[in-house]
């Protein structure tokens, strides 16, 4: 697979941060809505208090202060960056794919 600016730009901003997150079940951080918010446990120092904001679908850790979006999420989970592109862009698709049938079907 050819990764294009287009393909990156799209995992940041199209994919959202909590699909990841989800998709990643027992592997990937604690994760819990509350509040209004969809907090997880940061990567980087173990947390509760790690966020998604829904307008830039980028993560921030309130404790430490690191920043993720989902490309840096699958790295911290030992993912190299070109199989964690691969995944998220398989995700991307099925997820572009789910919510194009949810409209069509609305």
């Amino acid at each position: 697979m050819k990764i294009t600016k287009e393909i990156l730009r799209a995992i940041r901003n199209d994919l959202p941060m909590k699909l990841t997150i989800v998709r990643l079940g027992q592997h990937g951080p604690i994760a819990k809505q509350s509040d209004g918010y969809f907090r997880f446990a940061c990567p980087s120092c173990k947390e509760l208090r790690a966020t998604v904001n829904p307008k830039n679908n980028l993560a921030h850790c309130f404790s430490c202060g690191e920043n993720f979006n989902n490309i840096d999420l699958m790295m911290v989970q030992g993912h190299d960056f070109l199989p964690a592109v691969d995944i998220l862009s398989n995700w991307l698709v099925q997820y572009q794919r789910d919510l194009s049938q949810r409209k069509s079907s609305a």
